[in-house]
Formats: C-alpha cells, structure tokens, sequence
C-alpha cells in the first residue's frame, strides 16, 4: 500500500520532470552594464531577445529603488510577465568590479515559470531565495564582471532548473530539527474542523494566510488531524510544523499542551478542547471562505481554496509589479482597481510584501490607494 506521504513525493517529482520537460522553467542571470544597460549574461530555456526583456523589466524595477533609497541593493521579487504568460522570482545582489565606476554591479539571478504555476512558485520561493544566495557567494568569488562565466558558476546556475534537489535537502535540514515542511501524512479534513472548532476558526485561517504562528492544543492525535487541516489553507507557502512538542519551538504551526501555549507570545491558539480560537483577528474574507466550503467535499474544498488563494496571489503580483514602476498614474490604479477586493486588500499586502520586501515601502503606499479605488466597484459588485 502506497502512503499519501509517498504519492505526494511522487507527485512533486513528476510535476518538476514536466514542467522541466515543456520548458517551464527558465532562468537567467542578469547584469546591468553602464554602456548598454541591463543584459543577460546567461540564460537557460530561453530566447535571446526573450532574456533581454526580463533582463531589462527586473533590472530597470529594482535600480529605480536604488536610486530612491540610496542604499546597496540585494533582496528578492516575484514579478509577472504577462505577455510572456510567465511568472519571475528575481534575486538582487551586487558583486565586486573595483575597475568601474562605483566600485561595484548590480546582478540578478532570475527564475521563471509559467502564469499557470503561481502558486507553486510562490511556494518555493523560500528555497529559491536560499539557493539563490548560495549560488550569488559563488558569483561574486568566481565572476568577473563583463568577462564569460566560469563553468562552475553556468553549473551552479542551472542546479536552479532542479527543484527537487534542493526541496529534499531543505527538507532534511528542517527534519534534523523535527519540523517538517512535507506533505502531512494524516489526511486534513475541512469537515473535522468545523465539527471541533465552533468559534472564530476564520481567526486561524487568517494568521496562516498573514504568515503568523498559530498554536494547537488538544490530545496529541488530534491536534495532528487539525494541523493536517488548517495546512489546506496554504497551497502557496510550506508551512514549518511541528505536529508535536513539550518544548518551545519555532515554527509556523506547533502542535502542543494548553500550559505550554501560553508561551506564545504573539501567537494565535486553536483550543480543540474548547473548540475556540483566541488572539488575531476576525476577517471577512475568512468567513465567506469557510461559510464557501461547506457541503463540499475534500477534493473540492482544496479546489476552491486553491481558487480563492490564487486569486490573492494574483493581486499580490500585481501589486508588487506597480511598486517596481517609478510613477503610478491614477489611471493605472483605475485600471486595476477591478481585479482587487478591498476587504481582501490588508492579506494582499501582507502577501506582496513577503514576497517583495525589497519594495515594501512603495507597496504600503500603493495598497491602500488601490483599495479605496477598489471600494466603488465592491458597491456594485
């Protein structure tokens, strides 16, 4: 009998062997040259001219926010490429070059995916950005700036095609630690949770999608069951869990007793014993979404909360793509208005800029102008 913690490995292995094989997955790395501006100095399942623009889109972006804060650039981005039907995660450093003007460049390591896949890219942009910044360490020992690329280094930069290499070995980093990021072997049931959480569940759906720890008490078996089920609320973000402990950990859900809750501080706790949630915060979006799901069955239930995510993981996107424009006009914000939900706004900024931090100051300005637009279409929605 195959386990389901079986099965999902295989289904991760095969969708990686797919989306390598019809060439969805591409990367680039990128240099801004003072001559000719932003160019691909290499790139992997990619045109030459197909290179240079998403060479130009990131760099152009993220220099615009260098010039405003006057501070060395490094951090991560996703960003869409929407006549491309892609979807980029960007890695910004600078490396050494002594000989030019300012004593240093600017470079990114860049990886792209299809539109279709945004929720898994947005799910493994934490392993990209480790490894992207593995491999930037080995860019700026071996590379010269303006010169080809050492072997090593092209080697290295084609490892990110790899998905599932470096998810294992993240994977074993974290087991070492008894927290896992795979799959749940127990099977999360939205049913369960509605029987046994009677008050405020909207509250821990909320803290996940917002990236905020949340804590579970109860008998052991249990709580694992309702670990299991809060995690269908993060198709785009490997949680951290421990399903089990008697020690403080950290973690993105922890499995624990009632005494030991109390330790945590800042988190929100789900109290399977008195089927009630305490800390954070109501959310309407949260409760529409649960009152959504019920009647529905497993497959269905993941179906429409992968549905109603992926659309905020659009809006994120999006919204992250106007922060990298040096001028937002009011008719640009017009136009997207209608893609946007306001009572959404406060989780997609949140999710924007977890993504983004690097534009997060642009992205605080821009959300709230975005929303009060949003809110004359939600009147006549």
């Amino acid at each position: 009998m195959v386990s389901l913690n079986s099965y999902q490995v295989k289904y991760d292995e095969n969708k990686t062997k797919r989306l390598q094989e019809e060439n969805q997955i591409s990367i680039c790395f990128a240099t801004f040259d003072d001559t000719i501006g932003p160019v691909s100095a290499y790139q992997k399942n990619l045109e030459d001219r197909t290179a240079s623009e998403v060479a130009v889109k990131v760099m152009i972006g993220s220099l615009s926010l260098h010039a405003d804060d006057k501070q060395e650039l490094c951090g991560e981005s996703i960003i869409p490429f929407n006549k491309m039907n892609k979807i980029a995660f960007s890695y910004l450093f600078t490396i050494p070059a002594p000989k030019l003007r300012g004593g240093q460049r600017s470079c990114s390591l860049i990886v792209l995916m299809d539109t279709k896949e945004q929720l898994q890219m947005y799910r493994i942009a934490p392993l990209l950005s480790t490894q992207c910044k593995r491999i930037s360490h080995l860019i700026r020992d071996k590379y010269v700036f303006g010169k080809s690329l050492p072997n090593v280094v092209r080697q290295k930069i084609d490892s990110l095609l790899d998905i599932k290499s470096f998810k294992i070995e993240i994977e074993e980093f974290y087991a070492a630690r008894k927290i896992t990021i795979s799959k749940s072997k127990t099977k999360g049931s939205m049913q369960f949770l509605n029987k046994i959480v009677k008050k405020d569940l909207d509250k821990a759906i909320l803290a996940i999608l917002l990236g905020k720890p949340v804590v579970v008490t109860g008998d052991e078996v249990m709580t694992e069951i309702a670990i299991a089920s809060l995690e269908i609320f993060s198709p785009h973000k490997e949680l951290r869990k421990v399903f089990w402990t008697n020690q403080i950990v950290e973690a993105d859900i922890i499995g624990t007793k009632k005494n030991l809750a109390k330790a945590y501080d800042d988190a929100i706790i789900v109290d399977l014993l008195k089927g009630k949630v305490s800390g954070g915060e109501s959310n309407k979006f949260c409760k529409d979404l649960i009152s959504d799901l019920k009647n529905l069955d497993e497959k269905q239930v993941e179906e429409r909360v992968n549905e109603k995510i992926g659309e905020i993981i659009t809006s994120a996107t999006i919204l992250a793509e106007l922060a990298m424009r040096r001028e937002v006009t009011k008719s640009e914000i017009s136009a997207v208005a209608p893609q946007f939900n306001s009572e959404k706004m406060s989780i997609i900024i949140v999710i924007a800029k977890s993504m983004n931090p690097i534009f997060s100051k642009r992205i605080d300005a821009l959300g709230p102008l975005i929303a009060r637009e949003a809110s004359t279409y939600d009147v006549f929605a």
